[in-house]
């Protein structure tokens, strides 16, 4: 071999080396195994490490050497409801701490809600309506300080309530004194409103509607009476109750009122309906379906119910006071308000089917809703 390819060889040798011993360190960030494997048969150097296939020796690395630092360093922001990791020199976001995650276990704190302390009551009140015609029911609402645990109503009629926000009806025309006395441990006060309440005289419109649509009771209406004659009496849910002279009754409608009324020649000999609360002189007695009845002559009638009459397409045709009126209401509803017996003593009610109702008698208004 000449000189020349000698030394060529040996440049290659050393371009090899330096490839395996420096630059592929470098590249692939691991130190180059430069051990030597035992060879069968051999005995390892004392201290030397003894390698077998698939081990990697770490290398040694210098004393003094510093290691460069992995890059992001990742840190904490210490928030107690999230775990936020933030690149450091970076600021970490404000955590949501109105809206928590569900992930972060964070329970926010609950405020304790504060128990009034009862004072000393002072007794305020107020009423809807506190005007209108007979019969008038009227709300009242309590609205007196100091938290009272005892409420004692004067409805100016001869009536009282306990009831903290009582409803009460008006049978009579008049002007009423209301008075409201409050109690609790501390102690009590009384409130007293001159003229209140005023209950005026209700209008009177003597009309007969039939209509090819269906009609209702309003739920809660109802009539009230005074029996002045023997041998009155009413079925109602299956027992049947006598009715003396002298009793005042009130006939609660209590549902989606389909049924039947005739009162003439001062007698009540129908009143059917599937669900009716009775009152025998202000006092609850019995509930259920009417059928039968026979108020043998009565006075004093009062009546709350309000029919409904359906809108629609089905025709409408009306008298009042023997004349014929011109419905315009087109396919609205009708409402009439405080149905009872005409001048003649004659009411006659049957809105029991889908799809008709006639009615007979006098009422205070009638409107289209």
């Amino acid at each position: 071999m000449e000189k020349r390819d000698t030394v060529i060889l040996l440049l290659a040798l050393t371009v090899v080396v330096v490839m395996a011993v420096v630059v592929k360190p470098i590249l692939t960030g691991k130190s180059p195994d430069l051990s030597l494997p035992s060879l069968p048969g051999s005995t390892p150097t004392p201290g030397s490490p003894v390698s077998t296939p698939g081990d990697v020796i770490p290398p040694t690395i210098p004393a003094g050497t510093t290691l460069p630092t992995p890059s992001p360093a990742l840190t904490w922001n210490g928030s107690a409801m999230d775990l936020w990791y933030v690149p450091a020199g970076t600021t970490a976001p404000s955590p949501p701490l109105d809206t928590p995650s569900e992930s972060s276990g964070y329970v926010s704190p609950v405020t304790k809600a504060t128990t009034p302390t009862p004072g000393f009551p002072t007794a305020s009140f107020s009423a809807t309506p506190r005007d209108g015609p007979v019969p008038l029911p009227v709300q009242f609402t309590d609205t007196s300080v100091g938290i009272p645990d005892s409420w004692t109503w004067s409805f100016g009629d001869g009536t009282i309530s306990s009831l903290q926000h009582p409803l009460h009806t008006y049978t009579s025309e008049g002007s009423y004194q209301v008075s409201l006395k409050v109690e609790n441990a501390l102690g009590g006060n009384t409130r007293i409103n001159q003229g209140y309440i005023t209950v005026t005289t209700a209008g009177k419109r003597e009309v007969v509607i039939e209509a090819q649509r269906g009609a209702m009771i309003t739920p809660g209406g109802f009539i009230e009476f005074s029996v002045t004659k023997p041998g009155s009496r009413i079925k109602i849910g299956g027992l049947e109750i006598d009715l003396p002279d002298g009793t005042r009754v009130r006939l609660v409608v209590d549902d989606q009122g389909k049924g039947k009324i005739s009162v003439k020649g001062g007698s009540i000999q129908e009143y059917s309906f599937e669900q009716v609360v009775l009152y025998v002189n202000g006092t609850f007695k019995q509930k259920g379906a009417v059928r039968e009845i026979l108020i043998q002559e009565y006075d004093g009638l009062i009546s709350s119910l309000e029919l409904d009459i359906d809108g629609g397409t089905g025709d409408v045709h009306i008298l009042e006071n023997g004349f014929p009126v011109n419905f315009t209401g087109g396919q609205s509803p009708l409402f009439l308000v405080s149905i009872r017996p005409d001048s003649a003593g004659v009411m006659a009610l049957d809105c029991y089917w889908p799809d008709s109702m006639f009615f007979q008698g006098a009422v205070t208004s009638y409107t289209v809703s």
